[in-house]
């Protein structure tokens, strides 16, 4: 892809999310040094200072749609989100919802608190659910295509995923059900999807115990710049590297049974 042609895809995809006029486009772009992510919040953070949010009695009646019937009026519960994602025409078990959650800066699965659910859909002037569908649909897009923006819903899982206040460590077949699904539905990874399942077996088999936030901040590292640039030798281990110490098991896991040669 030519370097216009890569800004013109910029472009549409900053124009889909945020919905700016197309002679502001440029400017956001070209101060973010042409990133897509820091363009966008840079955008909508000066629209979130330069105007007082006030959600219209539209939004409002959405989100009241939805909430919690037990008098806890600022939340959107588990029945709630259900309806909620039925609505958007989202499957619950599909990554968009993550890119959601990321987005309503949900504090845990099947919840939603009201004051980011309102200032978050205000910063976008959308009052519908079908306005909330098509830029939902949008952002899942810019997840899918941006590096970045992955993964910063990468590591908002972690905390995402977390059950109980206070959990610091998350149980490792939930990290593996999240593995799968982040990683494995993403192009740039196929070649390492033989490493990616033997990581989840040793996990399974060998580690048995949870991973820490760290670790799953690592992880994505080691995905990125052991296994992806060398699957099969995985050459671009170093030993000597901080990596945390599941990582370093799992190369010993892997030397053990015969599954690497160095």
């Amino acid at each position: 892809m030519s370097m216009f042609q890569n800004k013109s895809a910029l472009k549409q995809q900053f124009t889909a999310v945020t919905g700016c006029s197309s002679g502001e486009v440029t400017k956001w772009l070209e101060k973010s040094g042409w990133k897509l992510d820091v363009a966008i919040d840079a955008y909508l953070s000066n629209k979130t200072s330069s105007n007082t949010l006030r959600p219209d009695s539209k939004l409002v009646e959405i989100f009241e749609s939805y909430k919690d019937n037990d008098g806890n009026g600022d939340v959107i519960g588990i029945d709630g989100t259900l309806r909620y994602l039925e609505d958007l025409g989202v499957d619950p078990d599909n990554s968009i919802t993550l890119v959601l959650a990321y987005f309503l800066q949900s504090p845990s699965m099947g919840v939603f608190h009201r004051d980011t659910f309102l200032e978050s859909w205000s910063r976008t002037n959308i009052n519908t659910i079908d306005g909330m569908s098509q830029y939902l649909q949008n952002l899942y897009q810019t997840y899918k295509s941006d590096r970045d923006y992955f993964k910063k819903v990468y590591i908002f899982a972690f905390d995402f995923l977390m059950e109980v206040p206070g959990q610091r460590i998350l149980s490792y077949d939930l990290a593996i059900d999240y593995w799968k699904l982040l990683f494995f539905e993403r192009q740039e990874f196929e070649d390492c999807f033989t490493r990616l399942n033997q990581w989840f077996d040793f996990a399974t088999n060998e580690y048995k115990r949870g991973f820490s936030k760290d670790t799953w901040q690592m992880f994505f590292l080691f995905l990125e710049d052991v296994i992806k640039k060398d699957p099969v030798n995985l050459s671009a281990y170093d030993e000597m590297a901080a990596w945390p110490s599941a990582i370093d098991e799992y190369i010993e896991y892997l030397r053990e049974n015969d599954l690497v040669s160095f």
